[in-house]
């Protein structure tokens, strides 16, 4: 489509159009209801090549909502005669006028179409109108009730301004389908004294309701809060702007959850609100609420002051609270904390506090999180209170907890306070410094199992597990020694392989001189010093010369497991003609052995599994040993299930050797089924 500014006229003369494109274009825009868009043609008739004042338009044409004003006719191009009909479900001529109705889903309800006073009034009246919803108790569900500007001459609209006024509660009971309030940044004014702007069933548990967008303002003469829920489930809160205009501490909150009929699943998203004692208040309204108020309540980017505190939680559970914020204005800052939680009739159970902030100018104030008792230790006590990145420059204190257990909190500033009855850990700065500090214990875990390895108490430092012990680094730095207590509380000093986190060592040269950390048939052995002996001054002997089965699954400094390699030192004797060790042991029933055993002329090195108190043998090979000699059985037991056992002479040659794959155990004790002699089993 093209077009000239200008018009040439038959005498040659120029002059300014009567009417400009966007006008023209206007013709079949909004002045039609902003519905009429189609294929509209024209002809000069007067031989201009469709020039100024007329268009020649061969395609569609969309006024993009541009209005219609001073229309003078309408024809059809079949000729000019006036239209008295139009086609079309929303349109009508009317002596001459044409009319569009709405195009809106029934379910769209806008409150200037509405009659009343105020808006309070207009909201009744849409409620009113909803229609009721076929096997449900209440309203159909899925309605939007838009609340745009009001004019300036509307009745409800506050001192002639694009503001609602506002002078009775707009009440939500009843409603179990969803309902949408969309306000986007409408004015809306309390000019008289009122309980709240919003009150959510207040009758019985109202289910589905969503409020987003407004910005109210009150004047010290809200005598509860901007909004009041006392009983909903699925409801959500986003981008509301409540401003209590004069003074700090002139309204009780700026939303109050006080749960009298079983709330649950709120969340409040990017929320502003100023001047409130409590920005947001949860607290009891009925003692018959198990969960208490916030139960599943969610809250992000929250901006909130004017008062004591910008959150107050008394009692609930499974609460999120994200980047929590106080201002620096005094209708903006808080006296007491930022976030708070109390039990007067239930406590906080499984919260999750971060990213706690103040403004840079914020007023003082005592905390960033605060977990209080306000029953004098008659009331549940708080459990599992997780706090991270709280930073209040302005705060006495970065948190100040008790009557709490199970908490964790890091990156704090400035330092926390924790109480004596309150059980958790703690790390945060103090001049640069991270420091960590744990209130009651600290255990810490190493590997399978669930005892710890390392525990920290309020008294002393402890190396759970019987035999365990510290491992100590020479000076130099070329050795590492491991020292523990033996069962006479004596220091035992052993030296293993400075390699970090590795788990060499002995696990038994049974130095002690005795079996107490053994079960079986003990009495058929003796740990002394008589030859042979690998290590130290002592080694085992069987005295009774069968059979006798010896096992020890704790209390030794360490086992071996799937993924090391262990040696063992054994000897034939003249008492007993085997020599060998168990491992992987569970009981005597169930365990791996290994052993050189006499059969006819020539000696066998066989490896076996025993299940159930049933043997199975792995695997075999024939060779020969001397009595009284000690060898080496070395054990490469892989982490998947490849198990190798070498033995080995005084000089460290390998004498025979034998491999099986067997997954059946992954750990496990020691011991012997019989053996002439064992000494220095160790981790290599």
């Amino acid at each position: 489509m093209s077009y000239d500014d200008t018009d040439i006229s038959d005498d040659g003369s120029t002059e300014k159009s009567a009417i400009s494109r966007r006008g023209t274009l206007g013709l079949l825009g909004t002045g039609l209801g902003g519905l009429v868009t189609g294929t509209a043609s024209a002809s000069q008739g007067n031989g201009n090549n469709g020039k100024q004042p007329w268009y020649d338009w061969s395609a569609d044409v969309d006024a993009n909502q541009h209005a219609v004003s001073n229309l003078g006719s309408l024809s059809m191009s079949a000729g000019d005669a006036p239209i008295t009909e139009l086609a079309g479900s929303n349109l009508s001529v009317t002596d001459g006028t044409l009319n569009a109705d709405s195009c809106a889903p029934g379910s769209i309800h806008v409150v200037t179409e509405y009659p009343g006073e105020t808006l309070d009034q207009k909201v009744e009246n849409v409620l009113k109108a909803l229609p009721g919803g076929e096997d449900i108790p209440n309203q159909q569900p899925g309605h939007r009730i838009v609340i745009p500007a009001p004019d300036p001459d509307d009745p409800a609209a506050a001192d002639g301004l694009p503001a609602w006024r506002v002078e009775s509660p707009m009440v939500i009971a009843n409603n179990t389908g969803k309902l949408v309030f969309d306000m986007g940044w409408t004015l809306i004014y309390a000019t008289d004294t009122i309980e709240s702007f919003f009150v959510i069933g207040p009758d019985e548990k109202t289910e589905n309701i969503t409020l987003n967008g407004g910005m109210f303002y009150a004047k010290e003469n809200l005598e509860r809060s901007f909004v009041d829920i006392q009983g909903v489930g699925h409801m959500h809160v986003s981008r509301m702007y409540l401003q209590n205009l004069e003074g700090r501490n002139t309204v009780p909150a700026g939303i109050r959850l006080a749960d009298y009929h079983g709330s649950s699943e709120l969340t409040v998203l990017d929320t502003e609100v100023t001047g409130c004692r409590d920005g947001l208040l949860a607290k009891p309204g009925s003692d018959d609420i198990p969960y208490g108020p916030a139960f599943d309540l969610d809250i992000y980017n929250w901006r909130g002051g004017g008062g004591e505190h910008s959150i107050r939680i008394d009692g609930g559970a499974t609460i999120n609270l994200d980047s929590i914020q106080c201002g620096g204005h005094p209708l903006q800052s808080v006296s007491e904390s930022i976030v708070k939680l109390e039990n007067s009739n239930t406590a906080v159970r499984k919260i999750s506090i971060q990213n706690v902030r103040e403004r840079h100018n914020a007023m003082g104030y005592h905390s960033g999180v605060a977990v209080a008792d306000v029953t004098d230790g008659e009331g549940d006590r708080h459990d599992g209170v997780y706090i991270q990145n709280v930073d209040c420059y302005n705060a006495e204190v970065g948190t100040d907890l008790e009557y709490v257990r199970h908490f964790d909190q890091q990156n704090v500033r400035p330092r926390p306070v924790v109480a004596d009855d309150a059980a958790g850990s703690t790390r945060w700065f103090d001049d640069g410094t991270e420091r960590h500090q744990t209130h009651d214990s600290h255990a810490f875990h190493a590997g399978g199992g669930d005892e710890a390895s390392f525990v920290i108490g309020g008294d002393d430092v402890r190396v759970p597990g019987d035999g365990n012990g510290a491992v100590l680094t020479t000076p130099d730095g070329s050795a590492q020694y491991r020292v523990r207590v033996d069962n006479e509380g004596d220091l035992v000093t052993e030296q293993v392989e400075a390699s970090g986190g590795d788990r060499s060592g002995v696990v038994d040269s049974f130095e002690d001189g005795n079996l107490s950390e053994y079960d079986g048939a003990t009495d058929a052995y003796v740990a002394n010093g008589e030859p042979p002996v690998d290590d130290g001054e002592s080694s085992l002997k069987n005295t009774s010369g069968g059979t006798a089965i010896i096992t020890s699954t704790s209390g030794l400094p360490r086992y071996p497991q799937a993924g090391d390699t262990f040696a063992a030192a054994a000897a034939r004797t003249a008492t007993n003609s085997n020599l060998g060790i168990a491992f992987g042991v569970q009981d005597a029933q169930n365990l791996y052995f290994a052993r050189v055993y006499p059969e006819g002329s020539s000696d066998r090195l066989q490896l076996y599994k025993r299940v159930g108190g049933e043997y199975t043998q792995l695997a075999k090979s024939s060779l020969s040993v001397e009595t009284g000699v000690l060898y080496d059985f070395v054990v490469n037991w892989a982490s998947l299930g490849d198990i190798d056992v070498e033995l080995r002479d005084p000089d460290g040659n390998a004498v025979a050797s034998v491999t099986a794959s067997d997954e059946t155990f992954e750990d496990g004790g020691i011991g012997v089924r019989s053996t002439g002699v064992l000494d220095n089993v160790r981790i290599l």
